[in-house]
C-alpha cells in the first residue's frame, strides 16, 4: 500500500444515513451563508481538481478494497460542481469499487436548477442517486431571513427535477427556525407542510406510473458559536423554542400532510431533535401525530437537552 491518505478539511459534515459510506472531498465548504450553519466557518469555497479527487478514490480503494457500497460527495453542497467533472468522479467511483450501489451529494435546490434535466439524467445514469437537499422552510420570507436565497417554488421544481432524473431525493427541514413567535412558527410549519404536499412526485407522474421512494427529515435547529444566528440570540434578537413548542410545531407540518403525499418516508432521528420519530407519509400520519401527543402529555420519550447535539 503506498503512503498516502484521503485528504479531508475539518470540519466534515455528512447525513445521518452516510454514517457506512466513503466520504470523499469533492468540494470544501458551501457556495451559501446560512445564519444557523457552521459549514463554512474556516473554510473558503474551494472545487478541488478532478485529478485530485479522483487520486483519492484511488487510494480508497487500496485501504478499504473494492467492495465499497456507497460514497458520499462532501461538502457542504457539491452537486454545485460543474456537469463534467461531477459526471467524471461519479462514473470513476464506479468504475473502482464494481459493488457501488449509488453516489450522494448535498445539494441547494438552486444547484439542481442550475443544470438542465439532460444533465442530471446523465448523472443519475453515471450512478448519482440520492441528493440531500436542504429544504428548512417552506416559507419564502423565513428563507430569505436565513440566507437561503430560494424560493419554495424553486425547492418544489428541484424536487421534480429529481423525481425525473431517477435522482432520490431527501429533504430536510428544520423545527424551531422561527424562533419563540407563536404566529411566525405556525406560518412556517403550514408554509413547509405546503411545500412537501406539493415536492411529492404524486404531482407530476402519469397515472399508472409507480410512485418513487423519497425521504423528508426533521432536525431541530441548533445554534452554534459563531454563526449569525447565534449573535442574534446573545443579543437577545431571537429566542429559540423549548422542547414543547418544537413538537408543536412539528405536530402543525404533520397534521397538514395531504393524503396524495405517498411512499415518503419520514424520519426525526437526528441527534438534534427531542423525538425520534419514524414512518411513513402520509400513511403513518395518524400514527405519528398519536405519539407526538403522547409525548406532549408526559414526555415518555423527550431526549434530554445534553444529548442533543449536531
Amino acid at each position: 500500500m503506498r503512503n498516502r491518505k484521503i485528504y479531508y478539511r475539518d470540519p466534515v459534515f455528512r447525513p445521518p444515513s452516510e454514517a457506512h459510506s466513503l466520504l470523499i472531498q469533492a468540494t470544501e465548504g458551501c457556495t451559501y451563508r446560512c445564519s444557523f450553519c457552521v459549514s463554512n466557518l474556516g473554510k473558503t469555497f474551494k472545487i478541488r481538481k478532478t485529478e485530485d479527487i479522483k487520486q483519492d478514490l484511488d487510494t480508497a480503494k487500496e485501504i478499504y478494497g473494492p467492495n465499497v457500497r456507497r460514497v458520499f460527495f462532501l461538502d457542504g453542497n457539491a452537486m454545485v460542481m460543474p456537469f463534467d467533472p461531477l459526471k467524471e468522479i461519479t462514473k470513476y467511483a464506479h468504475n473502482i469499487f464494481p459493488h457501488l450501489e449509488r453516489v450522494a451529494v448535498y445539494a441547494h435546490g438552486k444547484d439542481i436548477l442550475g443544470k438542465t434535466q439532460e444533465q442530471l439524467n446523465e448523472l443519475s445514469e453515471a450512478g448519482l442517486k440520492m441528493a440531500y437537499i436542504g429544504i428548512e422552510t417552506g416559507n419564502n420570507d423565513l428563507l430569505k431571513k436565513i440566507g437561503k436565497r430560494e424560493t419554495a417554488e424553486d425547492i418544489v421544481k428541484a424536487f421534480h427535477k429529481c423525481y425525473k432524473a431517477g435522482i432520490t431525493p431527501s429533504g430536510t427541514v428544520i423545527l424551531g427556525l422561527a424562533g419563540k413567535n407563536e404566529e411566525k412558527s405556525r406560518k412556517h410549519a403550514i408554509d413547509t407542510a405546503k411545500l412537501i404536499n406539493r415536492a411529492s412526485p404524486t404531482q407530476i407522474i402519469n397515472e399508472g406510473q409507480d410512485v418513487p421512494i423519497w425521504y423528508i427529515s426533521a432536525l431541530t435547529l441548533m445554534i452554534p458559536r459563531g454563526t449569525p444566528l447565534y449573535k442574534e440570540k446573545v443579543e437577545g434578537e431571537f429566542k429559540p423554542m423549548n422542547a414543547d413548542e418544537i413538537l408543536r410545531e412539528m405536530r402543525i407540518i404533520i397534521a397538514n400532510i395531504t393524503e396524495d403525499v405517498n411512499h415518503c418516508v419520514f424520519r426525526s432521528n437526528h441527534a438534534s431533535n427531542y423525538l425520534a420519530i419514524k414512518g411513513t407519509l402520509s400513511k403513518d400520519k395518524d400514527k405519528i401525530l398519536k405519539i407526538i401527543d403522547s409525548n406532549l402529555k408526559d414526555h415518555r420519550n423527550i431526549r434530554p437537552e445534553f444529548y442533543r447535539a449536531l
